[in-house]
This record gives C-alpha cells, sequence and structure tokens, in this order.
C-alpha cells in the first residue's frame, strides 16, 4: 500500500455515531497525520458535508446498503443473544438484563422468531461453550456474494484500518468478514454505557473501544473470549465538548437566541424516550405543578429526547407555557428512514453545553445527562417514582439495571422520590448544589476515562 494515500475507513451505520466520533476532535488528528478520510454509509452524502466543513476535508464516501440477514444467521443472532441475556442475567444476579428481551405477541413472522429464539437460547444458556459455538455457526450463513463484493471494494480502497462508529447493527458483519480474509484491522466503539449487559456486541472486530474501567471490566466478564489486549479504554469523545470554550456561550446570549429570562434560575427537564418512560409526559406535568408557585424565580427548560418528537408533552407545554420553555434538539429528523436518519446537526452540541452550563440542574429518569452536566459540576435529579400504577412497568426496574451498579454506593444524583416532595427537593438541589449528590465526579471517573481531553487523541492513534 502506498504509505502516501494511508486512509481509514469510517463505517457509519446511522447518524447515531455521527456527533460522537465525525465532529470531534478525531479527524481533525487524522488530518494532521495526513490520512484521508473515507466513509462509507447508506447515509445520504449531504449528511456529511457538515463534516468536511468542520474539520476542512474532503471525504471519500461510497453508498453502501445493509443486507438482511439470511433466516439461519438471524435465528442463531436472535438465541445467541438470549443465551447471553440468561448467562449475564445469572453472572451478575441481576435479573432485570433479561427485560432487554422483546416479547411480541401474536403469530407474526417476528413472533415466532422471538419464541424459537428464546427455546434454544434457554438451551444454549447453560453451557458458554454453545453460545460462542452458535455464533460461529451465526457468520457462515452470511452470502458469499455479499461478502466476496465488500472484499473487492475493500482490496481497491487498501484502508489502514476500519473503524465502525458503533456495535448494534448485525448487517455490518459481512465487512467484517471480508477485513478479516484481507488482514485489515477493524476497530469498533461500544456506543453507550448499557450496552454490554445487553448483549448488544453485534459485530466482529479486533479492538473494542471501550468508555472506562467500568465498561473495561464488563467486556472481560460478559465476553471473556475476546483478548484484554483487544479492549482499548480510551474514554467516549461526547464530553471533550464541554471543555471547549468556544461553544459556550454567555449567559445574556444563551438567553437572548432561547427566549429565556436571564433574572431566572433555569432547571433543565431532559426527556426520555417513550419506551423508556412511557409516562415521561406525566413526570413534566409533575415538575410543572410543584415549580408552578416559583415561577417568578425559576424557568423550566424542556428538552425532548431527539428521535421522540410525538405530542404526549403539548398539554403540559400550554398549561405551563408560562413556566415552561421548551427548547428541541437541533437534530436531523427525516420523515421516512426511521431510526438511521437521525443525526445530531453540529449546533446540538453547542445547545447541550450552554444547558449544562447555565442550567442549575437537570431532572430524568436514568440518562446519561447526568454525566454532561457534571462536567461543569452540576447535580442530576433521578425521578424514582410511579406516576402511574402499570404492571408493565415500574421505576424500580429502571434503577436496577446493570450500568446504574457503577454508581456502587455513592451518593453521586439526587432522587425524586415522591410527587409531593417535588418541590422542596429541586429547590434544595438549587440552593444548596454542594450538598446534593457530591459523588457526581466520583461516579463519572468510574465510567469515563479522565481526563475526558485526552480522547479523541487516543482514538486517533489507534488506526
Amino acid at each position: 500500500m502506498d504509505t502516501k494515500t494511508r486512509k481509514v475507513l469510517f463505517v457509519v451505520p446511522d447518524g447515531v455515531g455521527i456527533k460522537n466520533y465525525l465532529y470531534s476532535k478525531i479527524l481533525t488528528y487524522l488530518k494532521a497525520d495526513d490520512i484521508q478520510i473515507v466513509i462509507w454509509s447508506p447515509l445520504p452524502k449531504v449528511v456529511f458535508e457538515a463534516v468536511e466543513r468542520l474539520h476542512h476535508i474532503t471525504i471519500e464516501y461510497k453508498y453502501i446498503e445493509l443486507e438482511v440477514e439470511s433466516p439461519l444467521t438471524r435465528l442463531y443472532r436472535e438465541a445467541t443473544t438470549y443465551a447471553r441475556l440468561k448467562h449475564n442475567a445469572k453472572l451478575k444476579n441481576n435479573t432485570s438484563i433479561l427485560t432487554n428481551w422483546p416479547t411480541v405477541k401474536g403469530f407474526s413472522k417476528r413472533a415466532w422468531l422471538q419464541r424459537v429464539s428464546k427455546g434454544l437460547g434457554n438451551y444454549l444458556a447453560k453451557d458458554y461453550k454453545r453460545i460462542l459455538n452458535f455464533e460461529t455457526k451465526s457468520k457462515k450463513y452470511w452470502s458469499k456474494s455479499i461478502i466476496n463484493q465488500f472484499k473487492f471494494d475493500l482490496e481497491a480502497l487498501q484502508p489502514q484500518s476500519v473503524f465502525i462508529t458503533h456495535q448494534r447493527v448485525a448487517s455490518l458483519m459481512p465487512i467484517c468478514l471480508a477485513a478479516k480474509q484481507l488482514g485489515i484491522t477493524i476497530h469498533t466503539a461500544i456506543f453507550s454505557w448499557d450496552n454490554l449487559p445487553k448483549a448488544r456486541l453485534c459485530v466482529e472486530a479486533d479492538y473494542y473501544l471501550v468508555w472506562g474501567a467500568w465498561m473495561q471490566q464488563e467486556m472481560a466478564d460478559y465476553y471473556p473470549e475476546i483478548p484484554t489486549e483487544n479492549v482499548k479504554l480510551v474514554g467516549t469523545p461526547q464530553f471533550e465538548f464541554y471543555l471547549d470554550d468556544s461553544k459556550q456561550s454567555t449567559r445574556e446570549q444563551f438567553a437572548k437566541q432561547n427566549g429565556l429570562d436571564v433574572n431566572k434560575k433555569w432547571i433543565c427537564f431532559s426527556g426520555d424516550d417513550v419506551k423508556t418512560s412511557p409516562y415521561d409526559a406525566v413526570f413534566l406535568e409533575d415538575v410543572a405543578e410543584a415549580l408552578a408557585p416559583y415561577q417568578n424565580q425559576l424557568q423550566l427548560i424542556f428538552r425532548r429526547c431527539p428521535v421522540d418528537f410525538s405530542d404526549r408533552y403539548d398539554v403540559t407545554l400550554d398549561k405551563y407555557s408560562t413556566l415552561i420553555t421548551s427548547i428541541d434538539p437541533l437534530w436531523n429528523t427525516p420523515n421516512d428512514t426511521g431510526w438511521t436518519g437521525y443525526f445530531a446537526k453540529y449546533e446540538d452540541i453547542n445547545m447541550q453545553v450552554n444547558l449544562a452550563k447555565h442550567c442549575e440542574t437537570v431532572i430524568n429518569l436514568g440518562s446519561t445527562m447526568a454525566h454532561d452536566f457534571t462536567m461543569f459540576n452540576k447535580p442530576c435529579l433521578y425521578l424514582y417514582y410511579n406516576p402511574v400504577q402499570d404492571h408493565d412497568w415500574n421505576v424500580d426496574t429502571i434503577y436496577q439495571y446493570q450500568h446504574f451498579r457503577s454508581m456502587s454506593s455513592l451518593d453521586a444524583v439526587g432522587w425524586l422520590k415522591s410527587k409531593a416532595s417535588l418541590a422542596e427537593d429541586i429547590l434544595k438541589t438549587i440552593n444548596q448544589q454542594e450538598v446534593v449528590a457530591p459523588d457526581r465526579k466520583k461516579w463519572m471517573e468510574n465510567v469515563v476515562l479522565q481526563p475526558v481531553t485526552v480522547t479523541s487523541k487516543l482514538i486517533s492513534k489507534l488506526f
């Protein structure tokens, strides 16, 4: 390979990896090393024009289609997923891990697949070697023609490394298999702090990038077959943005841009997706009702989940319009491409940075926004009561999830455990920020490699 044209291939299966990896300084460091950036993606090229402008680079782009798995590949993958969930639940003595298995009712093909996969998974879970064996089998049923086409394209491109922006898309396996045949090194990043217990490692790479020591240990626990030296402790770039002074506005500028009252204290309510928090609109109503008597002093900023543009909050937003200001995420939200087409616009980074900088606290249900606000040493308040009675959903289950064990015995967040005490707990947090959640920085240190400023450089050096 001609060293004058060194290339790194970024495989971007959907929009979720654009913010953390393509907007970060990783490409800046690669550019400084005279490395050509190549992107393969099912997203259109126009999506990456902002990345080119940001880094003053020209990206070599190729459109790819993500092929559907064969029936046997899908069956084996689903079965081993369920087997891993059972294995992980037993390993960690945490039955909440099993809630990540979707129950599909009825008699559709999807429902039958889930039932058969669960039955087979029960058998596989009895012996970890069976899980590994079936994962190997699942790869054998990918179409050779699909693998050969990717192999042909990789041979023509000759990248020195392939980086898959996250590990959750099973349809990328043929690229991994093709690269492996050619001896091209593959890296992938673990997308979120909760993915590993959920058995969402859907691609096979040579190296896996993890957020921090907690996730590094999780890889050893859940995937002991992966050598420890192949797990790279590099952090996650999303937190670097908070230390970039150029992204920070003054309080007055931010107020003017978003219709906020600069004389009031601001509280952020960060919305969740419908699956995680089906009664999120009720939570917002409760918080607004509690704070309404204090609206001469306080302003509630509502930031919805970027992929939830439902109307479920509308009644509350109208009812409390003098208290709540809604500031929507600046995301691309297509109508016809589903999840794959959603991605953060670059401007949304500034929005999040300034929310964390200028708000007194953030309220949500178990979100990583706790760590975003920790970047400015602001406390987070986790909602921890059932706003309605529903036998299919319970807030207790949320906080039993394995990734919250990273908190251990730390006093890392404030807890809103009752509708009746919302005003009291929120006001205490605003007025005594040093008292509420004093261990928030320690918790973040457990989850994310410190200092966060080294992440992009560490990742760029892997390629």
